[in-house]
């Protein structure tokens, strides 16, 4: 049959509607260019909360690849999710200094010039192989990447004890950081996707090419009104004006960021982290070095930060917007502030960003719960205008006590000037 045949490499454990749309004739095609002396073997689907569709690819040799598929036509995207994986291409390319549009072959002896922060970041990046954008090949955007190992935080986190997370913690916060020590090479601020031409030159400043905004203050705004208008799209209840009026009494803030450093949106978020648990057998010997036949090896597992599933969501702003800032461990901040010096801006009022923060992800969560129902999107939409609601009152009595302090200080100086005043007449009525 014809269907059976197309998809012969399939594994039928994994067969699902889904996979009979992935066009495995021009898969194959395509990998003939990119790796000529390999040929396409058994093709799973990794399940995945990521919207890109995932498959793992066996080529003859044994070698992983993975594919990464743009989410199908009638899943309903957010504005800033709508280049998600010409953004990660891009974001890569960026954070390894290779044009991710560049279709010649990668050599790994290639040096790197980097610093060791920079280096370390970049073994946490997956190393894309191919990327394109055509639909003519496999009639969506693509990213073919190597093997990437590890596994979702969120699948394995029950399984690990105290001392594992607080060590995921700090790596998290040391991959946070290094990303935070790297700037847009044109200086403005936004998406990747806006802020990151689409071919990148090494060295070369391509201001001229990006599309991002001057000041942090109009990069956020276009996230969060983008947000808002993806909610109004589809007519969900939400208070947009309060929201609008908020933002823009508290706007000005954020322009005393003046630098565009790198963040990850979904960088703390437990779906995304990958982390790799390698098996050490530790074995008791005797006196004479032998293994005593009696004796246990237990087997201790090394957990480690593997990387992230996506890096689609990168942003050149304020780091503090990262999900990671929403609540962080202390092993988090250790790792934060063992990358070096502190690169937050105006920390004096930094809270009040944070606020605003809360108030973005707050309309992210409630929308997208809305326009992409799950199983248990009810309680996560509920759970999401929760921090909403929450986020505008925090914003409100912001509000309040600069009112309140603001009246505080015109009392203080009027009763200073009145004492002044008494002051000043007791010593003319003594001069008499």
């Amino acid at each position: 049959m014809t269907m059976s045949s197309r998809t012969a490499v399939l594994r039928r454990a994994h067969l699902t509607p889904l996979m009979y749309s992935l066009p495995v004739k021009r898969l194959k095609e395509i990998l003939i260019q990119i790796l000529p002396s390999l040929t396409l073997g058994p093709v799973e689907e990794i399940p995945s909360t990521q919207l890109a569709r995932l498959y793992s690819l066996t080529m003859s040799d044994d070698r992983k690849l993975l594919l990464s598929l743009a989410p199908s036509l009638a899943v309903r995207l957010l504005r800033h999710e709508a280049t998600m994986l010409s953004s990660e291409a891009a974001l890569i390319g960026f954070i390894t200094g290779r044009d991710p549009l560049d279709t010649r072959p990668s050599t790994p002896e290639e040096p790197q010039a980097c610093s060791k922060e920079r280096a370390d970041l970049i073994a946490l990046v997956p190393k894309l192989i191919r990327h394109s954008t055509n639909n003519r090949e496999m009639a969506y955007p693509y990213s073919i990447f190597d093997g990437t190992a590890g596994e979702p935080l969120s699948s394995v986190s029950i399984y690990l004890n105290i001392p594992e997370h607080k060590a995921i913690d700090r790596q998290v916060g040391s991959m946070v950081r290094a990303m935070a020590s790297m700037t847009s090479l044109s200086g403005t601020f936004g998406t990747a996707n806006l802020v990151l031409p689409e071919q990148l030159t090494s060295g070369v400043n391509t201001k001229s090419l990006s599309r991002g905004a001057e000041t942090w203050s109009e990069g956020f705004s276009l996230l969060l009104e983008g947000a808002l208008r993806d909610g109004e799209d589809v007519a969900i209840l939400m208070p947009y004006e309060t929201i609008r009026a908020q933002y823009q009494r508290l706007s000005h803030h954020l322009d005393s960021v003046l630098h565009p450093r790198l963040l990850v949106l979904d960088a703390g978020s437990s779906s995304n982290i990958l982390i790799q648990r390698a098996l050490k057998t530790s074995t008791s010997t005797s006196a004479s070095d032998s293994p005593s036949p009696h004796t246990v090896s237990p087997i201790k597992p090394a957990t480690r930060l593997a990387g992230l599933r996506s890096w689609s969501q990168g942003v050149f702003g304020d780091p503090l917007l990262s999900s990671c800032f929403e609540d962080p461990s202390e092993a988090f901040l250790e790792g934060w502030r063992d990358g070096g010096e502190d690169v937050i801006e105006d920390q004096e009022n930094a809270e009040v960003r944070l606020m605003l923060y809360r108030l973005f992800r707050g309309v992210v969560g409630v929308v997208m719960e809305y326009v992409r129902p799950q199983g248990d999107s009810s309680r996560k939409e509920l759970e999401a205008r929760r921090r909403l609601t929450s986020a505008l009152a925090e914003l409100e009595r912001v509000e309040t006590l600069k009112r309140v302090r603001s009246g505080s200080m015109k009392d203080e100086e009027a009763k200073r000037r009145k004492t002044e005043r008494v002051d000043k007449g007791s010593v003319r009525e003594k001069d008499k």
